[in-house]
């Protein structure tokens, strides 16, 4: 599953430069896949993207290790992609290739997690005194550094969640914990305890990382549950899919 897309707009006539987020455009580039697994064991992974638009795109891509404010010339993330800026024609693909280039940030023993941007730009009008909106799409998608010999597997450490329930301020919160040494993206999260079913809010929705743990708000929760709760879920697999998963208190 992707992430978040942020937006540049280009104004003519220097009306200026603006931020937005996802739903305002379409982009021509679309990446294959929603998330890139490199295991550490790889000289390199390719990420396949193509253009399904009528019109060419410049493509300029990098690496960072979780600021989404920073661009090409201040990427931070341990890879080389070539190429790192390329031409897409209309109705065609093009393959980026991802080296890691043995940055210490990456843990030894736990799955380390960088973003991959991919900015699409179409090209400029052919009349160039017309008055026009340019919109420049960026995507980020996650990439799971994942060294070699890990405990486990994605799937035991999605299904291996320990879930409670926490105090916090009038109410309480769901408090998920991840023993396992990979990360785990949730999707859906339902408490059903009381004789109700309290229902997370999509954009709550964590990233649990690697012994480490998250909480998660149900405004609606504002006793403990009783005894028989239940905490049903869903997390996305190496290659984008859901699945679903119940948990006890």
């Amino acid at each position: 599953m992707a992430s978040l897309t942020s937006k540049s707009l280009w104004f003519a006539g220097c009306i200026g430069l603006a931020m937005l987020w996802s739903g305002l455009a379409d982009a021509g580039i679309v990446i294959q896949g929603s998330r890139v697994v490199y295991p550490a064991k790889e000289r390199e992974v390719t990420v396949k993207m193509n253009n399904i638009s009528d019109q060419p795109s410049l493509v300029q891509a990098w690496v960072d290790k979780g600021n989404e404010k920073l661009t090409a010339d201040k990427a931070d993330g341990p890879f080389l992609i070539t190429p790192p800026i390329a031409r897409v024609e209309a109705k065609k693909g093009q393959a980026l290739r991802l080296i890691y280039t043995g940055d210490d940030a990456a843990s030894k023993k736990q799955e380390t997690v960088f973003w991959l941007n991919v900015l699409d730009v179409p090209p400029m009008p052919k009349d160039k005194d017309a008055n026009f909106l340019q919109v420049a799409v960026r995507s980020r998608l996650k990439i799971f550094y994942r060294p070699e010999g890990l405990p486990g597997t994605p799937a035991d450490a999605a299904k291996g969640l320990h879930w409670s329930v926490a105090p916090s301020g009038a109410g309480y919160v769901l408090r998920v914990k991840n023993d396992a040494a990979y990360h785990v993206s949730l999707v859906t999260v339902q408490l059903t305890a009381n004789g109700q079913v309290f229902t997370a809010k999509a954009d709550d929705m964590p990233m649990v990382a690697p012994n480490g743990s998250k909480d998660i708000a149900l405004p609606a929760l504002t006793a403990p549950p009783a005894a028989g709760a239940r905490v049903d879920y869903q997390w996305v697999s190496d290659y984008g899919a859901l699945n679903k998963e119940e948990a006890s208190l």
